[in-house]
């Protein structure tokens, strides 16, 4: 594995967890901008989906789990298990945190592949 490996379940099939070097997080806290915020209330309106928050918290989930996969690279893993995401509304609602975390270890594969 050139990169990190990261999965949501507690291992990895064909690879052994050699070590475990503990908790990793990746975080990012993102603000609803005026624009943003008319756009979503302008859709709000007819129902259905909110797409301007949507791609927003895309990105925003994505720069949580790079930051996590650089904190897990920082600490020497090349897997992160038990990966999860998590977000929190602060600043009564005009900010929104979003983490990714899970257990940074070391994996090494059990089976040749093919």
């Amino acid at each position: 594995m050139s990169e990190v490996l990261v999965v949501t379940t507690p291992g990895i099939p064909g690879y052994e967890i050699v070590k475990v070097l503990g908790h990793v997080y990746g975080l990012t806290v993102r603000t609803r901008g005026v624009g943003g915020k008319f756009v979503a209330s302008i859709e709000g309106l007819f129902g259905g989906e909110v797409t301007s928050y949507t791609s927003e918290c895309e990105k925003a989930r994505m720069e949580s789990l790079n930051r996590l996969i650089d904190n897990a690279k920082k600490m020497g893993a090349n897997a992160v298990i038990g990966a999860d995401f998590e977000t929190s509304d602060i600043l009564q609602g005009t900010a929104t945190v979003f983490a990714s975390y899970g257990t940074a270890v070391i994996a090494r594969p059990t089976e040749k592949k093919e």
